[in-house]
């Protein structure tokens, strides 16, 4: 996301949710900035035993779930709570209209 200081990347803890994907944050922390704006949304998984792995680059609007339904929707879809804690009330969700992957493995494979 762009932030007041230029480009940052944070982590959150995330789900896919029919075409979209979806985390929660608190409503004053850093990724709510995100609100609002066109974001790019990445996951990566390394082997380092096999030497290879894959990464996948979502980008998209973000926007703050609002509709009362849908956020107990995605309250009861959320597999996990969110490791930092209580507070995590803003649902964001990013509907990727470009979505590009990459894989690496050993040259000799």
């Amino acid at each position: 996301m762009t932030t007041p200081d230029g480009p940052a990347m944070l982590p959150v803890y995330y789900e896919v949710v029919d075409d979209a994907l979806v985390f929660r944050t608190s409503p004053d922390a850093a990724p709510a900035v995100a609100v609002g704006t066109e974001v790019a949304f990445e996951v990566d998984h390394i082997d380092d035993a096999m030497s290879q792995g894959w990464s996948v680059l979502a980008v998209g609007r973000a926007e703050a779930v609002r509709d009362p339904d849908e956020v107990r929707r995605l309250d009861t879809r959320a597999r996990t709570d969110p490791w930092p804690g209580e507070g995590r009330t803003l649902w964001v969700m990013i509907r990727p209209v470009r979505v590009t992957r990459h894989r690496s493995t050993p040259a000799d494979r």
